[in-house]
């Protein structure tokens, strides 16, 4: 629910299957709750009978304090979506305000969503609570990539409240995960680290790779958690991780 303080930036993706021969739908919206919200804007980059590549885009600086943005995302059954981000989002210092990130995913019946995200910097003073909530259907894949970045270089951490709730096609829950990192307990959780990178790949068949170091196999058959810790981006990449389930399908 939008409280008073917050500026409403939400954005709506579905693609959905087109008429026969023709090239899938992609339909967008951006709806914002005044003149100063900030969104996100989706952009297609590409998109055929039944594959769409489409980039977000930010409109305005992001993250300030009081901002609120929303992503819900759905793919149709059959339908094969690459989610892309041309840089990174920095949560700044919000002096004593917060923000929020809300992301809901829904794939329909054997359909396929690949987000790499790019690194979320939670500089030191942000607040942020951030929420990713994933429903699949029967035969669904995904390929999900995120960085958390606490503090940028030289400075203390920011505070953010992550949690991450994925439900397979039965409504049985794959992963559930309830993350609260601040200054005061970072170091501890995170032994020291600032960055803290997470691979999730749903409903495909994954080989070793050579980052399997980092591998954890859900309870779930098809699901795989890769999660690296690191100083600097570049130590916890997981790029072969990423390569292997974001190509595994195509």
């Amino acid at each position: 629910m939008l409280t008073t303080t917050e500026r409403l930036g939400r954005t709506r993706i579905r693609v959905c299957a087109g008429p026969p021969g023709g090239r899938c739908q992609v339909r967008t919206a951006v709806t914002r709750s005044g003149a100063t919200s900030s969104a996100l804007r989706a952009v297609v980059v590409d998109h055929g009978p039944t594959r769409a590549r489409i980039a977000l885009v930010p409109e305005g600086a992001l993250l300030l304090a009081g901002d609120a943005v929303e992503i819900d995302v759905t793919v149709g059954d059959g339908i094969d979506v690459d989610l892309i981000e041309p840089g990174g989002t920095v949560a700044y210092d919000m002096r004593g305000g917060r923000a929020r990130w809300d992301v809901r995913v829904d794939l329909g019946q054997d359909a396929a969503l690949r987000w790499a995200g790019q690194p979320f910097v939670v500089a030191g003073g942000a607040d942020v609570t951030r929420a990713v909530r994933v429903r699949c259907g029967a035969g669904s894949r995904l390929a999900l990539r995120e960085t958390l970045v606490l503090g940028r270089y030289g400075e203390q951490p920011g505070t953010i409240h992550q949690t991450s709730t994925v439900l397979g096609a039965t409504g049985r829950p794959v992963l559930v995960e309830d993350l609260p990192l601040a200054a005061d307990t970072t170091a501890l959780l995170l032994g020291g680290h600032r960055v803290l990178t997470t691979v999730l790949s749903l409903g495909l068949d994954v080989a070793g790779t050579t980052d399997d170091l980092d591998r954890y196999d859900l309870d779930t058959p098809g699901a795989v958690l890769w999660r690296r810790l690191g100083h600097h981006v570049h130590d916890t990449e997981l790029a072969t991780a990423w390569q292997q389930v974001s190509g595994a399908d195509r």
